[in-house]
């Protein structure tokens, strides 16, 4: 009973925290302790204004005046003047860089402890089986 509890104790007590899987993985492979940098694309899309409006006046004729992205457009038809203007729509793509920290992996004095006491119960462990196989086999 003593030994179902030792060996309960001995598991409960002990365990790999993330530092100790990420040196693992760090051990596995190297790579992941290289800095990266990744892109990252940013659109923003613009959406088009239209302005229109109407003056009357005499004689036919059409004007169109454009700048960049915009435009005005004035026709006249005998006593009607119609302006119509906006701003085209525009996507803006903006590349940023990011960097990525890399990895830091450092053991802490808590699990080195941890990890000394882990084996220490396991020995513990194995020498009280020794010990029992042995009162045992002294018995027969």
């Amino acid at each position: 009973m003593r030994l179902k509890a030792l060996f309960l104790a001995t598991l409960l007590l002990t365990g790999c925290s993330a530092e100790w899987h990420l040196s693992t993985a760090v051990r596995k492979n190297p790579q992941l302790l290289k800095p990266t940098t990744m892109i990252v694309t940013d659109t923003v899309v613009t959406e088009p204004i239209a302005v229109r409006d109407t003056v009357t006046l005499s004689h036919v004729d059409t004007v169109e005046i454009v700048k960049d992205r915009f435009r005005v457009k004035i026709m006249r038809s005998y006593d009607t003047l119609i302006i119509d203007g906006g701003c085209d729509s525009d996507t803006i793509v903006r590349t940023v860089r990011v960097d990525v920290p890399q990895l830091v992996s450092i053991e802490s004095g808590f699990q080195r402890v941890q990890r000394y006491t882990f084996w220490g119960l396991v020995s513990l462990l194995l020498i009280a089986i020794a010990i029992l196989v042995v009162r045992k086999s002294i018995r027969l």
